[in-house]
């Protein structure tokens, strides 16, 4: 096995096999392309897209600042198959996500959280 070093990424080269990378992005909840107002303190937070290439993975953290992280999803777009290896909530205001995309071509992935404005 040959590696390659390369900023922000672990890359591993094996002959006859695909490359994988890894990378990680950190938001704030204040970065939402789109807020939906549920009531009672409750929003809905919807992120810009973030392109997977073909055979890798993403890293995604959301943080929420001044509100509680509920519940996070995703969806990849495409009709081939695509895992979230990770969703969970990492702390009161924090949400994490893994996305690993094992098809050959590069896709979107759409992540969203539904928050509570801290009391």
């Amino acid at each position: 096995m040959r590696k390659v070093p390369l900023r922000n990424k672990k890359v591993a080269l094996k002959s006859g096999k695909k490359i994988l990378s890894r990378k990680s992005l950190v938001v704030s909840i204040k970065k939402a392309v789109r807020i939906t107002q549920l009531g009672d303190g409750f929003a809905r937070f919807t992120f810009a897209p973030v392109t997977i290439p073909a055979f890798s993975s993403r890293n995604y953290t959301v943080n929420g600042n001044s509100y509680n992280i509920i519940s996070g999803s995703w969806f990849l777009t495409g009709t081939q198959q695509g895992y979230l290896l990770n969703n969970y909530s990492s702390g009161e205001s924090t949400w994490f996500f893994t996305a690993w995309n094992p098809s050959n071509v590069a896709r979107s992935a759409y992540y969203v959280v539904i928050a509570k404005l801290k009391p």
